[in-house]
């Protein structure tokens, strides 16, 4: 699994990875994480995919952008991607 967090630095980016983190540390999952912040990659991904950031990607599929979803959320969706956990 892919997770991406696209956003520039700031305080809901840092939340939002946290969130994210966390959620992997409870459920004992490792994947690969991307953390995109730098104004150029972030501007990329706005032109293709994005309207608002943060966003947090999970195998190219858009699960929010422009809010943070808590670490409960997060663990749900992660949970229902990986049935076999």
């Amino acid at each position: 699994m892919k997770i991406q967090i696209v956003g520039p630095d700031s305080v809901s980016q840092k939340r939002l990875v946290q969130n994210v983190l966390d959620a992997l540390h409870e459920l004992q999952l490792e994947c690969q994480l991307d953390v995109v912040h730098t104004m150029k990659d972030v501007l990329e991904f706005e032109g293709k995919l994005l309207v608002v950031t943060p966003a947090l990607i999970v195998d190219n599929h858009i699960l929010c952008e422009g809010h943070i979803w808590d670490k409960e959320h997060i663990k749900h969706f992660l949970l229902q991607a990986c049935p076999s956990r």
